[in-house]
C-alpha cells in the first residue's frame, strides 16, 4: 500500500514457463500464476478487495487468457482477504474456510487491517482433499496433507514446470509462523508428504521470502519436528513449560522468541492429547538382599 492507502503497481517475474510469482505488501506474500493456453490460475488473493482488484488488472495486463480459477492456499488476511473481487471466478479453499473466514478471529483481523466484515468472503468452491483443473498444456493439482501452518493449508503443483506453491506451510523469510489452529506434532508429515512431490529441480515457491529447492523443506521439517518432539521428551520428563526453554540438554533451531512460542503451543498440543506434564517415575535402586 502507498502512504494513501491504495495498492501498489504489482508486477509479475517469471519463475517458468507459464508459472509467474509477485510478492505483495505489507505482509510480503507471495501470490502465484499459472497460465495455459485456455485459463489461467491464481495462487492467493492479497489483504483486501482492493488488492484483490489490482491482482486482476495486473494480469490482464500480463495475459489475455482468462482467469478460471483462484485459489487460496489458507485463511490468513494476507492472503484470503482479497477474495471479495474474485466473485465471478471459482475460489477455491479447504472445506475448513467456510468456518474459519466467518469467525470472531476473521472479524478481528478485517477490523485491525481497515476493513469491514463484509469484505472477508469464502471461496465459492471447497476440497476436502485434492482437486485439479487443466488450463490447456499446462496443469494445476491442488493438495491437502492435514493441519500444519493452520487447519486448512493447500499446497499447489504444476507438475509440467515442476513448480511447488507451498503457501506458509513453508516460509523462508524466517522461521514458520504459528496460530491458534496449528499443529505442530502434523506439520513434519506434511512437509515430508510435499517432499513426495518435488524432484531434485522442482521450485519451491513459500508463502514468505524467496524461492527455495525441496533441500530447503526437510531442513525447515526437520526443525519444526526437533521442536515438538522435545517438548514431548521434555513432558516425560517433568518439566514444566516455564523451563522448558533453558533445560540445558537441549538446542533449538530457532530464535528464543519463537521458540518460547512454539513450546507454549507444543505444551497445549499435547495436553489436548492427554499428555500433561508428571512427576517422572523413579527407578528404585537394586540392593543385595540382607544376609541372615
Amino acid at each position: 500500500m502507498n502512504s494513501d492507502g491504495q495498492p501498489l503497481p504489482i508486477s509479475w517475474r517469471s519463475v517458468r514457463d507459464g508459472v509467474y510469482v509477485t510478492t505483495l505488501e505489507p505482509a510480503g506474500a507471495n501470490c502465484g500464476l499459472i497460465v495455459g493456453t485456455s485459463g489461467a490460475v491464481l495462487i492467493d488473493t492479497g489483504s483486501s478487495p482492493a488488492q484483490g482488484t489490482a491482482l486482476r488488472e495486473s494480469i490482464a495486463l500480463l495475459t489475455d487468457v482468462p482467469l478460471r480459477s483462484v485459489v487460496v492456499t489458507h485463511h490468513h488476511w494476507d492472503h484470503a482477504y482479497g477474495l471479495g473481487a474474485f466473485a465471478d471466478v471459482e475460489t477455491i479453499g479447504h472445506e475448513s474456510l467456510a468456518e474459519t473466514l466467518l469467525s470472531e478471529g476473521a472479524r478481528t483481523a478485517a477490523a485491525e487491517h481497515g476493513l469491514s466484515p463484509a469484505d472477508v468472503v469464502v471461496p465459492s468452491a471447497t476440497i476436502a482433499i485434492i482437486a485439479a483443473r487443466d488450463l490447456g498444456g499446462i496443469h494445476v493439482e491442488i493438495g491437502y496433507f492435514g493441519a500444519a501452518h493452520t487447519g486448512g493449508d493447500l499446497a499447489v503443483l504444476v507438475p509440467e514446470a515442476r513448480v511447488l506453491f507451498a503457501g506458509d506451510i513453508v516460509e523462508q523469510s524466517g522461521p514458520p509462523q504459528i496460530d491458534e489452529t496449528t499443529s505442530l506434532q502434523n506439520w513434519p508429515r506434511v512437509m515430508e508428504a510435499l517432499l513426495t512431490l518435488c524432484k531434485e529441480d522442482t521450485i519451491v515457491v513459500p508463502g514468505h521470502g524467496e524461492d527455495v529447492d525441496p533441500h530447503f523443506i526437510s531442513w525447515q521439517g526437520t526443525g519444526l519436528d526437533a521442536v515438538h518432539g522435545q517438548c514431548e521428551w521434555l513432558v516425560t520428563q517433568g518439566v514444566r513449560e516455564p523451563d522448558a526453554y533453558a533445560h540445558p540438554d537441549l538446542q533449538w533451531p530457532w530464535d528464543e522468541e519463537w521458540v518460547r512460542t512454539a513450546i507454549a503451543h507444543a505444551y497445549a498440543e499435547l495436553a489436548g492429547q492427554g499428555r500433561t506434564v508428571r512427576r517422572p517415575l523413579l527407578i528404585a535402586e537394586r540392593r543385595p538382599p540382607e544376609a541372615t
